[in-house]
């Protein structure tokens, strides 16, 4: 099952899956469906960000400042990355829970 992805989501690659550089752009290779993954070079910049638990906003923010986009279509399309990978079985979603005491 799929986890809505939010600005308090942490994302990780899955263990189900390999992944080779080809010079800047990535070739994922999902081991349980077969299934290539062919990521061009942001696609591939995000998958290196994502090889540890790293929050959507860290991803967003390390995109922004490495290359020259837009805040509003850096979000929007990091954000459809992660769910494209999520929806393809390649990343986990962990949310992150906050306690919120009463005062």
């Amino acid at each position: 099952m799929t986890l809505k992805i939010s600005d308090a989501s942490i994302v990780k690659r899955t263990a189900n899956q390999v992944c080779c550089d080809m010079e800047g752009e990535s070739i994922v290779l999902n081991l349980k469906s077969g299934i290539y993954y062919s990521l061009d070079e942001v696609g591939a910049r995000i998958w290196a960000l994502i090889e540890q638990p790293v929050p959507i906003t860290a991803i967003r923010d390390a995109i922004l400042s490495e290359y020259e986009v837009q805040a509003e279509v850096c979000e929007r399309d990091v954000r459809a990355f992660i769910e494209g990978m999520d929806a393809a079985g390649l990343i986990e979603v962990l949310i992150e829970v906050k306690n919120d005491v009463g005062a």
